[in-house]
């Protein structure tokens, strides 16, 4: 079976600027998620798709391959994972690769690990889906979010639950925003998916300056269970 790994890293990011090689604790963002793939054993090629020559030649140094530079048109602020997954596969078609499995790991990814990567590619085997990605639990019950009005007056978004006790409320999951695993021998853009459940304090969405802060800081949390031994991780159905 012929495993791939995709990291998408363009090179543009207002909020962060030049986040996905900026240094966080010690080596470029990016550069997390190219080890930890490597790592697991799992793929037998690991491509950075990037319109960055800078974020290129970091990438290649870590021992990714990339194939081409993206164009801008796939880029932007407005481009999508799933469009860049299809440019890549429409790259793989016109060289005659092809592959069975296809990860889709964010290059702002540091918690992941190799072994998160090896049971969540587990799961969409073993499932029978047709995509695996790993997901989280909020931390406050989500259907009791509240919503401001133009005046900035607040509601509750699902008037149901307003006097419903937090513990009575069926828990929520969400994306995790770490690794999506395809197979590509029923790719129907993972429309019967499954989640690996990795724990909040593993986790973290890396998009303003203050989720880069906050991330060092948990890292460094994390990375002390991990010496100490801690394990996490379950399997679970999205429907």
């Amino acid at each position: 079976m012929i495993n791939i790994c995709l990291i998408p890293a363009r090179g543009g990011s207002k909020r962060i600027p030049r986040k996905n090689i900026k240094k966080f604790h010690g080596k470029p963002l990016i550069a997390w998620s190219i080890e930890a793939a490597k790592e697991s054993g799992l793929f037998n090629s690991v491509y950075v798709s990037t319109d960055d020559q800078e974020i290129a030649e970091i990438a290649k140094s870590y021992g990714a391959i990339i194939p081409f530079l993206r164009p801008s048109s796939l880029s932007n602020d407005t481009a999508n994972d799933k469009e860049v997954r299809e440019h890549f596969m429409g790259w793989m078609k016109s060289k005659n690769i092809s592959a069975d499995i296809l990860c889709y790991l964010y290059p702002t990814a540091p918690f992941v690990t190799k072994e998160t990567l090896i049971k969540c590619r587990e799961l969409l085997l073993n499932s029978g889906a047709e995509a695996a990605q790993t997901v989280t639990t909020y931390a406050y019950p989500a259907l009791r979010a509240l919503k401001k009005d133009d005046k900035g007056f607040l509601t509750f978004m699902w008037k149901e639950y307003e006097h419903i006790r937090s513990q009575d409320i069926t828990e929520l999951i969400h994306d995790a925003g770490q690794c999506y695993f395809f197979n590509l021998k029923k790719y129907t853009e993972g429309k019967v998916r499954v989640g690996y459940h990795v724990p909040r304090l593993e986790c973290q969405d890396i998009d303003t300056v203050e989720d880069f802060q906050v991330a060092e800081e948990l890292f460094k949390f994390v990375m002390r269970e991990r010496i100490e031994g801690s394990n996490f991780g379950i399997d679970i159905s999205i429907e």
